[in-house]
């Protein structure tokens, strides 16, 4: 047989197997096929939730709300159904108690006032210790710039070589006043101690402008500024914010409303609930002689009231302001009283019938204003009362 009748009889036998074993085709001479890529895992589809967007994804803001101003969101609401409409939860009103220590702290509010100043002497040695590790920021006008100084007062290494605006006071009832050597009156007496009474962790920070200005300026600045070494954080409200003219206790635009275009206490509880380890004490207003007014009166009642229901530690420097050393309580210059000031400045103005607290005479030598930095008693007396309350924060419980 030949060759080329060979490979024709091959090719017949190699055909007959392929069909019986199932083949359709000759297997392929041409080079083999690319492998194919491996295989893609096709994520299964994810179940879209029917859960009704957060309070903070419908609730629309005010066009008036200025940019830096937190949004509404971040305040503490009252508890709500977690299926109720974001525009069904209502805000608290500033009246509204909130369950104690929600937020602030724990335990009896701390309240201190006039009557706390005598505690200064009583304080535990393991409370003033405790008070000086804690880091401070308060922040306030010039008449804070005063007590500032009387803190600084008290660090001196004896009363004699404290500074003279330390040591400062009247002479009887005239508007003279001197530098005491010796027998000084009980308001500017204290026994100072570079140790005992260190104030280096407590800062203070000037600021100023109007009541809604200032707590922006506390809430955006400050206090951000100090939050993270810092335990205890204030502002205060001063007395050029309280005046006769003031609005803060308007009941449309005033401290206590919900503005969506001014800072207000709102805006103060939110920023407070977000800070739970910290202590945030609240200060009634500084005072003057012409300020005692019907807006001083009635905010500085309702920012106890408030404090009171919050369990929120209060540091009442108008109640200070307004008694005297003995625990008697001083009014306004609208008395028909004439005053006198140091350089011979006087004012008579005629009693107008009602008796708004105001700064006590011996703690200015002002005619109408209230700083506290020619004489030294307002001063003195509310830096012994800041320790107290620095103590009580640091876990001191006076004796009833």
């Amino acid at each position: 047989m030949s060759t080329y009748r060979l490979i024709q009889a091959v090719s017949l036998i190699v055909i007959l197997i392929m069909i019986l074993t199932g083949c359709t085709s000759p297997p392929a001479t041409t080079a083999a096929p690319p492998k194919p890529s491996e295989p893609v895992e096709v994520e299964p589809p994810q179940t879209v939730s029917a859960a009704l967007p957060s309070p903070s994804a419908t609730k629309p803001e005010a066009s008036a709300t200025p940019a830096n101003k937190p949004v509404q969101e971040t305040r503490p609401t009252a508890s709500a159904s977690p299926t109720a409409a974001a525009s069904d939860t209502p805000e608290p009103t500033a009246t509204e108690p909130l369950a104690p220590g929600s937020y602030f702290r724990t335990g009896n509010p701390i309240v201190v006032d006039h009557t706390s100043v005598a505690l200064f002497d009583q304080i535990p040695a393991e409370y003033l210790a405790a008070a000086r590790k804690l880091g401070v920021m308060f922040a306030d006008r010039s008449v804070g710039a005063n007590i500032d100084e009387g803190l600084d007062c008290l660090t001196a290494s004896s009363w004699a070589s404290a500074p003279a605006h330390c040591r400062t006071d009247y002479i009887g009832s005239s508007w003279n006043f001197q530098t005491y050597t010796s027998d000084a009156p009980a308001r500017i007496s204290f026994d100072p101690d570079p140790l005992k009474y260190d104030r280096s962790n407590w800062v203070f920070e000037m600021h100023s402008g109007e009541w809604w200005k200032l707590t922006e300026d506390f809430i955006t600045n400050l206090a951000p500024k100090h939050i993270d070494t810092a335990d205890v954080l204030s502002y205060q409200i001063t007395y050029l914010n309280v005046d006769e003219h003031s609005d803060i206790m308007d009941p449309n635009r005033g401290f206590f409303v919900d503005n969506p275009d001014r800072y207000d206490i709102y805006d103060l509880e939110a920023y407070m609930s977000q800070h739970p380890d910290k202590v945030f004490p609240i200060w009634t207003t500084s005072l003057a002689r012409a300020i005692g007014t019907q807006a001083s009166t009635d905010f500085n009642a309702k920012l106890r009231q408030y404090a009171k229901e919050r369990n929120l530690v209060l540091f009442d420097v108008a109640d200070i302001e307004a008694h005297t050393d003995q625990g008697s309580p001083c009014f306004d210059n609208r008395d028909g009283v004439e005053y006198c000031s140091q350089n011979g400045k006087c004012e008579n103005y005629p009693d107008d019938g009602m008796d708004f607290l105001a700064i006590c005479q011996d703690y200015t030598t002002e005619t109408d204003g209230g700083h506290l930095g020619s004489v030294s008693g307002g001063k003195i007396m509310i830096a012994k009362a800041f320790w107290v309350m620095m103590a009580q924060i640091a876990g001191w419980t006076p004796n009833p």
